[in-house]
């Protein structure tokens, strides 16, 4: 006897005890499931049928790289489509909490902590940011260049404030983002 004494057979340890009442627990958890992929499933519907009006402003969002359609959506829910009205890109970034802390006294430079937004936004962003990394682009060079010095989350705040920066202008101008205008700026 091994294991404590314990003289069940290895079979009935394999199988388990395993009632009607398990099975009919394990089905409503199953059923709502179903219940509730239903219900996203009626809502992404749904948001995709309010937004319809302002689908030239997703495309615009969706054409920078590590932005897909849910975050497209959520950036124009959270900051808009009258960039006029925001003054600058500074100030939405700002606004959202993606702009790089400057505390500076007589030369001497200190924490640069980045100062609380929107936090919805600001998420979202930095979501993008990281999916940009992996990208073969301009936001993807970046990303990576300022991870090496850097690290990983600041560079990814800085990639997050770079999209947004890009996304204004897209917004205000009514274009889609160019890689090629982006390559040549790094150059």
């Amino acid at each position: 006897m091994c294991c404590g004494g314990n003289s069940r057979s290895s079979s009935s340890r394999l199988t388990g005890q395993f009632t009607d009442h398990h099975a009919w627990l394990i089905q409503g958890a199953l059923d709502l499931i179903d219940l509730l992929d239903r219900q996203i499933t009626d809502l992404d519907q749904h948001i995709g049928e309010l937004m319809v009006p302002l689908a030239p402003q997703l495309e615009q969002l969706i054409s920078i790289p590590g932005v897909e359609v849910t975050a497209a959506r959520a950036i124009l829910a959270e900051i808009g489509t009258a960039m006029r009205h925001v003054g600058s890109a500074g100030r939405l970034a700002s606004w959202s909490g993606v702009c790089p802390g400057n505390d500076e006294s007589a030369g001497k430079r200190r924490s640069g902590r980045t100062r609380k937004g929107n936090r919805y936004l600001r998420r979202m962003l930095v979501q993008c940011a990281w999916a940009a990394r992996k990208t073969p682009t301009f936001l993807g060079h970046t990303f990576r260049r300022l991870e090496g010095r850097l690290g990983g989350k600041k560079a990814a705040m800085a990639a997050a404030h770079k999209i947004l920066v890009i996304g204004y202008h897209l917004l205000l101008e009514g274009t889609c983002y160019e890689e090629e205008r982006h390559d040549r700026l790094q150059s």
